[in-house]
């Protein structure tokens, strides 16, 4: 389970509660995908400025369609949202994503070699997205409209 944002525009007033953090207007989209890379749920509405973990609670609360996930399994989740039940995210503090692991040393502890697994199972959702927006470029790269329009 992760978030990914999607360029939007935004007409007037409303744009400013679509700016994500990295000033573009976007919406942010909370998605669920197998290890088959195949989407299973997706959340999609709430403005650029919201963060993940607000999406979901929001998916949760809104959708009653939501997968909650089922008694001793889990949603591999990255630090942005909460380590709760149903929901394992990785030990704050330590080494995570994979290229640290290439090129360092071999994980150090329990709670590292625990985050270098969980980093590479991660990895799926991650390459889902990778996918989905290189086939469907509009998706992260709004084309330039401004030479298109003149204004009055």
């Amino acid at each position: 389970m992760d978030g990914t944002h999607c360029t939007v525009m935004v007409a007037g007033g409303e744009a400013a509660r679509f700016y994500n953090r990295h000033s573009q207007t976007s919406i942010n989209v909370l998605a669920i995908c197998n290890y088959d890379m195949l989407f299973t749920y997706i959340f999609v509405g709430c403005p650029g400025s919201v963060h993940d973990a607000r999406v979901l609670s929001y998916a949760m609360e809104r959708d009653s369609t939501f997968p909650t996930p089922p008694p001793s399994k889990y949603y591999l989740v990255d630090s942005g949202y909460a380590n709760t039940r149903g929901y394992l995210a990785p030990f704050r503090g330590h080494r995570y994503h994979l290229p640290h692991f290439q090129v360092g040393s071999p994980p150090r502890g329990e709670e590292e070699l625990f985050n270098r697994w969980h980093s590479s199972l991660r990895s799926v959702i991650e390459r889902t997205f990778g996918v989905w927006k290189k086939k469907w470029r509009i998706l992260s790269e709004f084309p330039d409209m401004g030479s298109k329009f003149k204004t009055i």
